[in-house]
This record gives structure tokens, C-alpha cells and sequence, in this order.
């Protein structure tokens, strides 16, 4: 499966990730032993967001830390993938490496528009 986020990925070829197929994704976004980090600003993520997310823009990540140190599965995503390439690459040098992505890390790919709250 050709995976774009990973061409795009080539200024971070070692970013530690893993990206959740399609059709585990709906049970992985539910499972509340996860944190779903959406990582634009505020107003972005006030307008529309994935239900059960947290808003931890990209900059504030390292500040936040204790809110996902215990969670199973770190998943994030922004609106075009360049923030969740830098949000990997802060929580890989934060010792994380339970982070995840669906295919290309974005809102704008997210299948399950139930899921979305506006």
C-alpha cells in the first residue's frame, strides 16, 4: 500500500510511528485507553475535531506531557499531515513511541464523519 505521509516523511526519515488501517480505526479513536491528540490551534479545533480528542497544539506539546504518559496508544493528527510530522518527532524525543496515525495523519481523510463534531 503506497502511504503518502511516508514520501512526505522523507526530511524525518526517523520518526517512530505506526499508522492504524482503515478498519480498526473506528474501535482505536473509542478506546478510551488512548489519547487522540488533534494538534492544530485552538480555533481550528473549535470549528470541527474527532469526538474523545484533546486539542495539544503542536507547540505545546512538550508542556502537556502527564496528559497521555499512561495511555496505550498516542494517535495524532492535524489538517495536512506537516504538524503531525513535527508532533511525532517531538513525542519520539520525549522517549514516546506508541504513536499512531491513520493513513496520512489528517482530518481531511478521517472516514468516519459520525465521529466528527462540528
Amino acid at each position: 500500500m503506497f502511504n503518502f505521509f511516508l514520501r512526505r516523511n522523507r526530511y524525518a526519515p526517523n520518526l517512530k510511528y505506526r499508522v492504524i488501517q482503515y478498519e480498526k480505526l473506528r474501535q482505536e479513536v473509542t478506546n478510551l485507553n488512548n489519547i487522540i491528540i488533534d494538534v492544530r490551534d485552538e480555533n481550528e479545533y473549535n470549528i470541527m475535531h474527532i469526538v474523545n480528542s484533546v486539542n495539544i497544539p503542536v507547540n505545546k506539546l512538550r508542556i502537556n506531557e502527564n496528559e497521555y504518559k499512561n495511555k496505550e496508544k498516542i494517535i495524532v493528527y492535524c489538517s495536512t499531515g506537516e504538524r503531525t510530522i513535527k508532533s511525532i518527532g517531538i513525542l519520539n524525543n520525549l522517549g514516546y513511541y506508541n504513536v499512531y496515525i491513520w493513513q496520512y495523519g489528517t482530518l481531511s481523510n478521517f472516514p468516519f464523519k459520525d465521529l466528527i463534531k462540528f
